[in-house]
């Protein structure tokens, strides 16, 4: 057993020093640290080879720390949240990411979104309900809409069933890296009826089978959808076929984010 322990150790600390040389190839051509479809694609590959009897919530658990001390040896830049939900942000955040990232909390969205445009934080997290106030502003809603979108969101812990305005959402500048197949995707509706608006952008584009949660923005006819498609399918033909859908219906649609299904980043 310990013999095994040493070469696991050998192989840890051979993985970091290629990590190293990984970052300083990104960081000389500009390439972002953290992109997780890649990550997710890695941990779903991992997972599927398995053998034997390590459960994939271990090898999950296990890949998760790897990955974050992959990243801090790359020199990725902090994590960033709002000083107002971080309580509820920072247990979760980190049993997501791992011990290894670092966090910084900003007073509020608009330093925070300056930060991840700078570069000086990789991403932001936000709830459900962050993200909303962030759309009833006319003025913070198009700088969101215009420059940020979602690539993931996560549950609470380590519960299933969270609902929407709960849930922590990474938040990355819009367009940056190329997404692959993906079967969930975070929308903005305007209209009255999320209920009956979901219907018919199902019908429209044939997924009468999608399932649907909603945060429905207080004092405003506009409406936060996230759905979950029954197929996975390439995210800028997705994001194409709910414009055009929306379109069609006479609906204002915005996506504000396309992704895998959670489960591949540990959520």
């Amino acid at each position: 057993m310990d013999r095994i322990d040493l070469q696991i150790l050998k192989l840890l600390q051979q993985r970091i020093k290629l990590s190293t040389r990984i970052g300083q190839v990104k960081r000389r051509h500009g390439a972002a640290i953290y992109v997780p479809q890649r990550e997710g694609e890695l941990r779903a590959r991992i997972t599927k080879q398995s053998r034997g009897k390590l459960p994939p919530q271990a090898l999950d658990a296990i890949y998760r720390e790897i990955m974050s001390n992959s990243r801090a040896v790359q020199g990725q830049a902090p994590l960033g949240l709002l000083r107002a939900s971080a309580k509820a942000v920072m247990a979760p955040a980190r049993w997501h990411f791992g011990a290894c990232d670092k966090f910084v909390s900003k007073k509020t969205w608009s330093e925070l979104a300056t930060g991840i445009k700078a570069g000086s934080l990789t991403l932001g997290l936000l709830t459900g309900e962050d993200l909303g106030a962030i759309l009833k502003s006319s003025k913070s809603r198009q700088h969101f809409l215009s420059d940020f979108e979602i690539r993931c969101d996560f549950t609470r812990g380590l519960e299933i069933d969270v609902p929407l305005a709960e849930r922590i959402l990474v938040v990355m500048p819009r367009n940056q890296g190329v997404m692959g197949a993906v079967n969930q995707a975070l929308i903005l509706i305007e209209c009255k009826s999320t209920l009956n608006a979901v219907k018919k952008l199902a019908n429209s584009m044939s997924y009468r089978s999608l399932c649907a949660e909603e945060l429905t923005l207080r004092k405003s006819s506009s409406l936060l959808v996230r759905l979950t498609l029954p197929q996975r399918m390439d995210a800028g033909r997705l994001s194409e076929r709910l414009l055009a859908a929306g379109k069609s219906l006479g609906m204002q649609i915005t996506t504000l984010g396309v992704y895998p299904g959670t489960a591949n980043y540990g959520g």
